[in-house]
């Protein structure tokens, strides 16, 4: 039995739904960095990549178990190609919930690879169970047929906090897909979504590409946004960013 499919067997995740005609993905992108260099959460070769992100503990704090919030999407593992990734049916929003608190103050970069059936918008948040701390991701524009690759920058004020009487860290232990900033009726999510590749980096090289991705985004918007990366609405009163300039709102 494969090692991915023993991970989704313990932690008991949900059968997917069959959606018919869905497209098939092609085998997820090699990751460049070796084993060592890396965080893994998930990958899609997990006979190479191995479980070494940690809890406050010092255990390994990559297991994730669906959590009930009264979505109606379901998860399950699946092939694709020669690798393996997450299948995600009917988003509406999905949260997935590691065994405990997961501290990520090793790593700059949060990776993920998404396929999907059709383009689509999607935004993740990051939450803290104590003091109750998110940090919402800005907007993503994914395409369908291909596979998208986002890196979140960790290393800003946002994704910084301090739980309980211990110094700022970088601490999850509720990973979410969908349900903040997207507009889901304007906007609807792709039928079936994949992910793998979910790694955590400190590859420096990764920054101007990150870069360039939110200057079109922003060139070519004329939504606005909150400091955090959440689209606001005009009513919002305070520091929005429209057209990639910052302004007041009264």
């Amino acid at each position: 039995m494969r090692h991915f499919t023993k991970l989704f067997s313990i932690v008991a995740l949900a059968v997917s739904a069959t959606v018919a005609n869905a497209q098939t993905p092609t085998t997820p992108p090699t990751l460049k960095w070796d084993a060592g260099e890396i965080g893994v959460i998930y990958a899609a070769d997990q006979d190479t990549y191995f479980d070494v992100l940690k809890d406050g503990a010092g255990n390994p704090a990559s297991s994730w178990s669906p959590v009930t919030w009264g979505q109606s999407c379901v998860i399950s593992d699946d092939e694709c190609g020669d690798g393996a990734a997450i299948r995600i049916d009917n988003l509406d929003y999905l949260p997935l919930q590691f065994k405990s608190t997961m501290i990520l103050n090793d790593y700059r970069f949060f990776h993920i690879e998404y396929w999907v059936s059709s383009d689509m918008q999607l935004d993740m948040t990051f939450q803290n169970w104590w003091p109750g701390e998110k940090f919402v991701t800005p907007i993503y524009e994914l395409k369908a047929g291909q596979w998208n690759v986002i890196d979140i920058d960790l290393d800003q004020e946002a994704f910084t906090w301090s739980k309980k009487n211990e110094i700022p860290q970088h601490s999850v232990n509720v990973f979410k897909l969908g349900g903040e900033a997207v507009d889901a009726e304007q906007h609807p999510y792709a039928q079936t979504i994949w992910m793998t590749n979910i790694v955590c980096h400190n590859d420096a090289s990764v920054v101007t590409a990150i870069s360039n991705v939110k200057a079109a985004a922003a060139n070519n918007s004329t939504s606005l946004y909150n400091l955090a990366g959440q689209r606001v609405s005009n009513g919002y009163k305070g520091v929005v960013v429209k057209d990639g300039k910052k302004y007041f709102n009264r």
